[in-house]
């Protein structure tokens, strides 16, 4: 059995537990030494979670697998623990547990002292790092995964990857990341679960060779219900190339951007001519005119996720300044700027039809066929589109009305 290769079961969502059971147990007969779960999936059925939580991982244990959880502070409301300590997940039989976001140092340092830890490798600083070991977190006991990205064009660039692969080695931690399955997609989006966007609809084992090259030193299966010619082919990828003993130290340098600066950039956007008019409903709700949403966005300080997405910029705040609001699609999702397909500098508000993914903001960095799923607002005029690729993680910019 090797850690180098996962896969991931959520309890609740998609499968029955004999199915996840099965999967399981096909996974150690091919050599696979992790399991990835989410303890706070959304729109998994709390109570069946809790149930086959305890019965999977009892049965992981018992074939020698790494069980790796990801956590938040949900997580202890979930299962009704009346505090958050690192005993509560052990008894589950997680070995490893990786902190998303709403967890403080001082708990990673906690859980770093009786277990494995990750961070997220995505979203991960050097300043995160060494704040970490100056509060005596156990770094030995440190590693990074990525995350992965149910949406359509909102994965990682690979280079993006590598960097942030180099960054953990430097601290000797190691890397993994999620490869999408063709087979058995998670719900709800059936779209795919990959880190990296490029291999959103690619064979897992296509991937391998290049996410070793990468720096990632292990790798995980995301779907629901991997094929079992999947997972044997992956195995069998992994196999061909030596596995990684001593990583590359030297960074690479970061693309150039305003990032770090504080200033925001500034944009002038173009707004998206008017389809028509805003219209009462019975219900007593409104459609949402493109001008409407835009002026949400405008003459505020925004930002870039700490997660760049490789096809577009993804506005931290979008769902945030869209909260409350039922944003109803669009009959002509793509006129008038560029018939079936949206330009580079597009903005798009997500509507209803993506569920829970509603007021997702995106500016676009790649040109993308148009849907009905998003609704154009605007697009940023063409004096400024060459400063989009500028735009650094986390960085601070400003749209205002050309």
């Amino acid at each position: 059995m090797t850690a180098h290769l996962g896969l991931s079961l959520y309890p609740g969502l998609d499968n029955s537990e004999t199915d996840n059971r099965a999967l399981l147990q096909e996974a150690s007969r091919l050599g696979y030494g992790r399991l990835f779960t989410s303890l706070q999936v959304p729109e998994a059925d709390r109570d069946i979670l809790r149930r086959q939580a305890v019965s999977l991982f009892r049965l992981a244990r018992a074939l020698g697998f790494q069980i790796m959880a990801d956590v938040s502070p949900a997580t202890a409301a979930l299962f009704s623990w009346p505090d958050w300590e690192p005993a509560r997940l052990l008894d589950l039989g997680v070995t490893t547990v990786r902190f998303d976001y709403g967890i403080d140092s001082g708990t990673m340092v906690a859980f770093s002292r009786v277990c494995r830890i990750q961070c997220n490798a995505s979203t991960l600083r050097e300043r995160d790092l060494q704040a970490l070991a100056a509060a005596g977190c156990d770094l030995s006991r440190l590693e990074g995964l990525h995350n992965f990205y149910p949406h359509r064009y909102t994965g990682l660039s690979l280079d993006y990857v590598r960097r942030q692969n180099d960054l953990l080695h430097r601290y000797g931690a190691a890397a993994g990341l999620f490869l999408a399955g063709r087979h058995g997609r998670r719900s709800p989006l059936r779209e795919g679960l990959p880190t990296v966007e490029a291999w959103r609809d690619r064979e897992p084992a296509e991937a391998a060779a290049a996410a070793r090259d990468a720096g990632c030193d292990f790798l995980l299966l995301s779907e629901s219900r991997p094929s079992r010619q999947e997972m044997e082919n992956l195995a069998a990828a992994w196999q061909q190339g030596p596995i990684r003993e001593t990583h590359t130290v030297t960074p690479e340098p970061d693309a150039p951007s305003q990032a770090g600066s504080g200033i925001p950039l500034v944009w002038h956007v173009e707004p998206w001519p008017e389809e028509e008019k805003e219209t009462a409903r019975a219900d007593g709700l409104q459609d949402r005119s493109p001008s409407q949403l835009l002026s949400r966005l405008l003459n505020r300080v925004l930002t870039n996720r700490p997660d760049p997405a490789a096809a577009c910029i993804r506005v931290a705040e979008g769902r945030d300044l869209f909260r409350g609001l039922e944003i109803r699609p669009r009959k002509t999702p793509a006129a008038p700027f560029s018939g079936s397909v949206w330009p580079v500098g597009t903005l798009l508000v997500d509507n209803l039809l993506y569920g829970r993914y509603q007021g997702e903001t995106q500016i676009l960095l790649q040109p993308r066929p148009a849907e009905t799923r998003s609704t154009p607002v605007g697009r940023i005029a063409e004096a400024d589109r060459d400063q989009l690729a500028r735009l650094g993680p986390g960085a601070p910019f400003r749209l205002i009305r050309a």
